[in-house]
């Protein structure tokens, strides 16, 4: 099925997978998983997308096995993401790969964005409503509590949580 979809432009593969965010049922996850694994830069197997999940420059998106997108996510990978193996990120959580430069003396709105790429580790949870910034480093085996913004690097086998995030405990 994927060998059908790679045949389209990427600007019909972006608007079918628009057209079936919210698709319900095995035939949306089927269909949002087929059209992400071609757009994607590189995309792994088992890679579950939830209804609602918004996703943006998927071409700067490295997505392993086992990873998991719930509802109302939203995904910029402008910088560039790369999301290891065995990754859940629950619902209504935020991933953006880019910052604002306010330094360039013009209207806040037009001012131009500066690029830095996430990298997320393998058997990592980002719990509801998580936020991660540009730059971040999230090493493996890391949970991150729900609400948290996280900036800058989380070291591994670690429990964060907070605004901003910081590390609870190791686990």
């Amino acid at each position: 099925m994927v060998g059908i979809w790679s045949l389209f432009p990427r600007k019909i593969l972006y608007s079918l997978l628009g057209l079936n965010r919210n698709l319900p049922g095995y035939l949306g996850l089927g269909i949002r998983y087929t059209i992400f694994k071609v757009l994607c830069k590189s995309c792994g197997d088992n890679v579950l997308i939830k209804p609602g999940v918004y996703f943006f420059k998927l071409e700067n998106l490295v997505v392993g096995d086992n990873v998991s997108f719930h509802p109302l996510c939203y995904i910029d990978a402008t910088g560039g993401v790369e999301i290891k193996k065995d990754v859940s990120i629950a619902h209504n959580c935020t991933i953006v790969s880019f910052e604002h430069d306010y330094t360039s003396g013009t209207v806040y709105r037009d001012n131009p964005v500066i690029p830095k790429s996430i990298s997320i580790g393998s058997n990592v949870w980002l719990g509801a409503g998580v936020r991660v910034l540009s730059g971040t480093i999230i090493e493996d085996n890391v949970v991150i509590g729900a609400g948290s913004i996280v900036k800058g690097r989380a070291n591994k086998n670690s429990l964060y949580a907070g605004v901003p995030a910081k590390k609870i405990k190791g686990i």
